[in-house]
């Protein structure tokens, strides 16, 4: 009799255990929800998520991979670059260009060890993969997954509708709209912390000439390739934007004039190298502005089309500052 209650009592504990532990999980699920639904941005919501993920289960070293149109691939991740990171971002992207976000967590920095990939989506428009350290916690990322699904494929959707909205296009950088919100969100932000920042305009010279004389079709070719040398050109910080037609803008954050200046010259002089069908080749001019405390973002633009204007009107294929006139 006291063998079968001991035998009913363990069973009894075992199942208390499973609840418990089910309904742990089903704690971090409607967490980790109510998180990723809240965040401002897609950024912040992987963020957050690989964060959570990471703080619960930190040896399983939880990495997100995204693809989506017109972003290039977006890694966030627990793991150190040097340490698994970058070996298994370029399985996932091969040669495309990806973004790496190291998500801090605290402790050591985990191990890759035999990895395991969950495909939270799989679209033509995105694709979505989590991946950990085979044989920890398995089946509770195996659930997690299917919670997340759904709210991941209705962020992204999100992310699609406010990429037509700030992106251009044609060369798939961020437009004017984009630029107008950024750049007063550049400006409050160096006000804020003391910090400063760069305005570059960026004209193409003669761009008519181009147009009239190869046809408007080269002349989208032109724009297009112009606007993936100036992403090339950058840091990972710095955003370009087509200001409108022929004309590009770049926002450097934590960018002195003079360091602004000396990268100014090299885009000019690498984009004059570049050669296109035909023959063609092109030249740019550049006008620079400097954030100080009290100038607002639309005389940030005005000094840097003055700038601009004086690299015109001294023959083009320059680079021209508002002190260069004094």
């Amino acid at each position: 009799m006291y063998t079968g209650e001991a035998g009913n009592l363990s069973t009894h504990k075992e199942f208390i255990a499973g609840e418990n532990t089910r309904s742990r999980n089903l704690a971090l699920f409607t967490e980790s929800m109510v998180s990723f639904l809240s965040s401002k941005n897609s950024h912040q919501a992987f963020m957050d998520l690989v964060s959570l993920m990471g703080q619960t289960f930190p040896l399983a070293a939880p990495a997100l991979y995204i693809e989506s149109p017109g972003f290039p691939g977006r890694v966030f991740t627990m793991l150190e670059p040097g340490g698994g990171g970058e070996h298994e971002a370029e399985k996932v992207f091969g040669k495309k260009h990806y973004s790496y976000e190291k998500v801090l967590v605290g402790g050591h920095p985990p191990i890759a060890r035999l990895r395991k990939d969950y495909s939270i989506m799989n679209t033509t428009g995105a694709r979505v993969t989590l991946c950990i350290n085979s044989g920890i916690h398995d089946e509770i990322f195996r659930e997690w997954v299917k919670i997340l699904t759904p709210a991941v494929a209705k962020l992204m959707d999100h992310e699609l509708l406010m990429h037509m909205a700030y992106r251009d296009g044609l060369t798939g950088l961020f437009n004017y709209r984009a630029f107008d919100e950024m750049l007063r969100a550049e400006e409050d932000r160096s006000s804020r912390y003391r910090t400063n920042f760069s305005l570059m305009m960026i004209d193409i010279d003669h761009f008519k000439r181009v147009n009239d004389g190869y046809g408007h079709p080269i002349g989208d070719m032109v724009l297009k390739a112009l606007a993936e040398k100036l992403g090339q050109c950058v840091r990972r910080s710095d955003r370009v934007f087509r200001y409108g037609g022929e004309e590009f803008a770049i926002i450097l954050p934590h960018t002195g004039l003079e360091k602004a200046r000396k990268l100014a010259e090299r885009i000019r002089t690498t984009v004059e190298r570049m050669s296109f069908i035909g023959g063609l080749q092109i030249t740019i001019s550049i006008g620079i502005s400097q954030y100080s405390d009290g100038v607002t973002p639309g005389d940030l633009v005005k000094r840097a089309d003055m700038g601009l204007y004086l690299a015109k009107n001294r023959g083009r294929n320059m680079v021209g500052t508002v002190e260069d006139s004094i």
